[in-house]
């Protein structure tokens, strides 16, 4: 036995099809809302809630906050509502010692782009963007996130 490892991913491309890649279910977002508590936000009026992110820190470099997931509702109203929950995440995480701000955007996502270009800017900051993962781990061309690391933040 050892811990698991990053390239550990093309594991699943390998198993049975019993285990196949499967979108995100309800049960998947209330466990990553009930571990990510402290560190992910919801947009919400009332009991609706209009969008989400989930972050954390990272366990290796606890200085940068990692946005796991983001998705805003196509009728929420709230123009740019994405942005503002990146900003309102990232201001939080600085306030308690958060020195990066890194998200995983696929290729294309014009919106997840700008909203981390609109941070870097908002905090006086640089962007580095690189591909998240070697495209050699993922065999069927599923690799598609480039990794926007955001920092220093003060």
């Amino acid at each position: 036995m050892r811990g698991v490892r990053p390239d550990d991913v093309s594991y699943p491309q390998r198993a049975p099809a019993a285990y196949a890649r499967r979108p995100p279910t309800a049960e998947d977002y209330a466990r990553w809302f009930r571990d990510f508590a402290d560190t992910s936000l919801v947009a919400a009026t009332g009991r609706d809630v209009l969008g989400f992110l989930i972050g954390y820190r990272r366990p290796d470099a606890l200085d940068t906050y990692f946005v796991l997931h983001t998705e805003v509702g196509p009728h929420h109203g709230t123009p740019a509502l994405g942005t503002h929950l990146l900003r309102a995440a990232a201001e939080r995480e600085v306030a308690k010692g958060a020195r990066f701000v890194e998200a995983a955007v696929p290729p294309g996502n014009t919106a997840g782009t700008e909203a981390c270009e609109q941070l870097a800017r908002w905090y006086g900051a640089h962007t580095h963007r690189e591909p998240l993962f070697p495209s050699s781990w993922f065999p069927g061309g599923e690799h598609d996130g480039i990794l926007h690391r955001i920092g220093p933040l003060h």
